[in-house]
């Protein structure tokens, strides 16, 4: 079977180049086709090339590997476009967070919402526009599916600035069908996820959906027997750790915890809570009632420097033979851009969470809202299913975070500081005005060089 034409930029990523190389080599609709990686870095694309080659002579398959500093190179007749590119994420993402809580803003993550959030969306929506404009000459037919953060408003710039091409926005978390059956496995269906059948996942109804990195499992049935409440009971078991510290179980414990605790008090289970915390402004720790307080830490650019270190010294092992490509093939596995363009080459009509233009599937927000819902995708279209409404405990929420995307998508056009200033004071963690103005400037004026010049005539 002739397989599609997939360029992915980015593809020194340390999250997703190795997974997609996997995929293209490993799944039979797409190991005849052409992969195309293209990243900025020619030390790292040199690995990554090394590495696809060495998978393909491993497997014995005809996938063709194209490889380019410039997109422009490889994206004719491209079928699908990847973007996985971050401009000196791991440096800016600490320098967010390291301003944002001076001005009184604790950022966990710093990458989606909040200064950083708006921070990154002004820096990478001109890169994308400029992918999308190359894409609109080069391969007008192919489809543009996003990793990049912020996804929703990396999303909401395509959807607005690009509507004629065909685009999506994705992310790890609600990957499928690791997504669903690890809720399956939560509820005790099954002691473990390779137990888990097609059979059994078909009696399993879920309807979980929101915006991306604020989703929420609104219903879990089996066989019509309400699931969630052994949900929010096993939450509450895991919360439960008396360990909650700087480290790495202590961040997975504290979290535990506020997830816990919003089950409690929205009355359903965030799915994404990592970054959700980060949405909130509970957990600032600007609290009185010190002693019932769950605060949430810095995003710590040490642990996160550390991973990107060992990745890169894997991509070295794997790319010189000193790590065998058989060991590489044999733990390594698909990534969800992946599975989607498979479903999608294939006609399999595979139902995935898809961050895309709402479209009358959650009924009480707009049609245009940029949302995360279970989508079928196919070749001309992604799908959203009909979700329903949000509740009312969520749904102001919601738009909130989306009116922040809005105008820091906005802001990331214009280069307009009035609009950047009134996208921070939407965020729900912002203290003050004065704050607000303080923080936005700072940052502006430490990331000048990695900005348009528009910002600072």
């Amino acid at each position: 079977m002739k397989g599609p034409k997939v360029v992915l930029i980015g593809a020194g990523s340390a999250f997703f180049g190795r997974q997609t190389i996997w995929s293209m080599v490993m799944k039979e609709a797409l190991c005849g086709g052409t992969l195309a990686l293209v990243d900025c870095d020619s030390e790292k694309l040199g690995w990554m090339t090394k590495i696809a080659k060495n998978c393909i002579k491993e497997k014995k398959v005809s996938l063709k590997i194209e490889a380019s500093t410039d997109r422009k190179d490889v994206l004719k007749n491209a079928d699908f476009v990847i973007l996985a590119f971050a401009n000196e994420g791991v440096k800016l993402r600490g320098n967010d967070a390291d301003i944002s809580t001076k001005h009184g803003m604790t950022m966990c993550s710093a990458d989606t919402v909040g200064a950083g959030g708006i921070m990154r969306t002004i820096r990478e929506v001109p890169r994308q526009n400029e992918i999308m404009r190359d894409v609109e000459k080069l391969c007008p037919d192919a489809w543009v599916i996003n990793w990049v953060n912020p996804t929703c408003a990396m999303g909401i710039a395509m959807m607005r600035n690009f509507p004629k091409i065909k685009s999506m926005a994705i992310c790890d978390g609600p990957h499928n069908p690791r997504f669903d059956d690890t809720l399956i496995v939560n509820a005790g269906l099954v002691k473990t996820a390779e137990e888990i059948t097609d059979e059994l996942r078909s009696k399993v109804k879920i309807r979980s959906g929101g915006i991306n990195h604020f989703n929420w499992l609104l219903e879990m049935t089996y066989e019509g027997r309400d699931l969630t409440p052994l949900i929010k009971a096993g939450l509450k078991k895991a919360s439960q750790a008396e360990h909650v510290a700087a480290s790495e179980d202590g961040k997975i414990a504290r979290t535990n915890r506020i997830a816990s605790q919003l089950a409690d008090v929205i009355g359903y289970v965030p799915k994404c809570t990592w970054h959700t915390q980060e949405y909130l402004p509970y957990f600032q720790g600007h609290d009185v009632d010190k002693e019932n307080a769950l605060t949430i830490q810095k995003w710590n650019i040490g642990m996160r420097r550390q991973w990107m270190d060992d990745c890169r010294k894997d991509m070295q092992d794997i790319a010189s033979g000193k790590r065998k490509i058989s060991d590489f093939l044999k733990k390594t596995s698909a990534d969800h851009a992946s599975d989607i363009i498979e479903s999608m080459w294939t006609g399999k009509l595979k139902k995935f969470y898809i961050n895309v233009k709402n479209n009358g599937a959650i009924t009480n927000l707009t049609d245009d809202a940029y949302v995360e819902v279970p989508c079928i995708v196919n070749m001309n279209a992604v799908m959203p299913l009909p979700f329903g409404p949000l509740p009312r405990p969520i749904l102001g929420y919601v738009q909130r975070i989306l009116d922040e995307h809005e105008l820091a998508v906005d802001a990331a056009v214009t280069c307009d500081r009035k609009t950047l200033l009134q996208a921070f004071l939407a965020s729900m963690v912002t203290v003050s005005i004065a704050d607000a103005k303080n923080c936005m400037e700072e940052m502006l004026d430490s990331e000048r060089k990695y900005l348009p010049a528009k910002w600072f005539r």
